[in-house]
């Protein structure tokens, strides 16, 4: 059977987020929020000491054949007071760039992975009109600091995500469950995307491409009944449409707005991070919301989250993504299992999905695996393992699994291999 190549310059990697990873935040909501066995499993503690060790863990990213990888800044220790630097900090940053570009992996910048600094969420969180300004001015201040040394800056990770589970599900802090109190963050956070694109073109030394990290997932219809499709549109609307549309037109839609214009959203991105990880069925369901998302169906692979393992949904939330005519990069794609079996793949008929996309024309540059090592999965604790590498305790050696060796050979080769194709397709 044929390999499946992937285009000259295709980038390979992994993804992590600073709180999951580093160990030692203090000073953002969610150190606030940590109380073991009420709203998380685990705290965080000392994570997977990345903070410590990137050195090394850069060292084995450039081993195991990657090319590129994407961390983010923590907030919190850059602005730990409001208007107030940590130059030690921003140090801190600039030598973890410098050793990535000393491995030769290309950095792509993430600047908020879900936590706040905690003198940000006293004033409201996302809730405060002056959200937007705040988050852009950090985003400026990084920019001249560090725009020397980052390739790609990513503004926001999942956008849909951080408002429907602080404010909406209860999920994450403040656990609130308010439909008008999600509006208003869903609204804040796309004018904070624009206004972060704006503040890094402006503060960077050249003009880095600059762009959101949007969790895509494929939303079908539990059923061909009226009443389940208009439940799927109504989430697709907030999922997909809702920051894809508005970065292409420059309007707020529904939830956060009725379709009004913003100064500066339109075209304010270089390209699209896309996550994906399943798809989401959606039927109709009781009021209020008269939205429910039943399992998935029976006799389903499915992770260890509970998420169904869906890989043609990649392939039409890639498609989707490209038909706005900017780059596409792959910025998380990975599974929850203690099967490292599963994992492999999982990754493999992912990349099948993606080779799919490409063949047909679409622009997409690169894979970045969720994630590096087994971390920090938010409420759940340690217990979820996403990681190539495992996370033993108390030592933290980094121990490759089976999947690392195979992204390495993936990577190496870039393709997946004829005999990688003959096991898992």
């Amino acid at each position: 059977m044929a390999e499946l190549s992937f285009p000259d310059g295709f980038l390979w990697g992994t993804a992590t987020s600073a709180y999951q990873v580093e160990g030692g935040n203090r000073n953002n909501q969610w150190y606030e929020f940590e109380r073991p066995d009420e709203t998380v499993r685990d705290g965080c503690g000392i994570a997977c000491d990345h903070y410590n060790r990137f050195e090394e863990d850069f060292s084995l990213m450039e081993e195991f054949g990657h090319s590129a990888h994407r961390f983010s800044i923590e907030w919190s220790r850059i602005e730990p007071e409001e208007g107030r630097w940590d130059e030690r900090e921003v140090e801190h940053y600039r030598r973890v760039l410098d050793s990535l570009h000393g491995h030769n992996l290309v950095p792509f910048v993430t600047l908020h992975h879900f936590t706040n600094p905690v003198w940000f969420e006293e004033q409201g969180g996302w809730l405060n009109p002056r959200a937007p300004d705040l988050i852009a001015r950090y985003a400026g201040y990084m920019a001249k600091q560090l725009g020397d040394s980052a390739t790609f800056w990513l503004t926001i990770n999942e956008p849909a995500v951080v408002p429907a589970a602080q404010y909406l599900m209860g999920m994450f802090p403040p656990q609130h469950t308010d439909f008008r109190e999600f509006g208003t963050a869903t609204r804040h956070i796309l004018i904070a995307l624009a206004k972060m694109h704006h503040a890094i073109k402006e503060n960077a030394p050249h003009s880095p491409p600059v762009g959101p990290v949007l969790n895509m997932s494929h939303v079908m219809p539990a059923s061909e009944l009226p009443a389940d499709r208009q439940a799927a549109q109504i989430v697709d609307q907030y999922q997909n449409a809702y920051w894809l549309d508005g970065f292409r037109d420059g309007l707020i839609g529904p939830p956060g707005g009725s379709g009004e214009t913003v100064e500066g959203l339109k075209g304010a991105w270089d390209f699209v991070g896309v996550n994906y990880y399943s798809r989401t069925l959606v039927r109709a369901g009781p009021p209020p919301s008269g939205i429910e998302m039943p399992p998935p169906p029976a006799g389903a692979e499915t992770s260890t989250m509970g998420w169904e393992v869906y890989p043609e949904g990649f392939y039409h939330c890639l498609k989707r993504a490209a038909s706005y005519g900017v780059p596409v990069y792959i910025t998380e794609n990975g599974i929850g299992t203690d099967d490292d079996e599963q994992r492999r793949r999982y990754v493999v008929r992912h990349l099948a999905q993606a080779h799919r996309e490409i063949s047909e024309g679409a622009d997409i540059r690169s894979y970045l695996h969720w994630c590096f090592q087994d971390n920090f999965e938010w409420v759940l604790g340690y217990g979820q393992k996403f990681g190539l590498f495992e996370r033993p305790v108390p030592s933290l050696e980094r121990i490759p699994k089976g999947s690392a060796r195979m992204l390495r050979e993936v990577a190496r080769a870039n393709a997946v291999t004829a005999d990688l194709v003959e096991r898992y397709l």
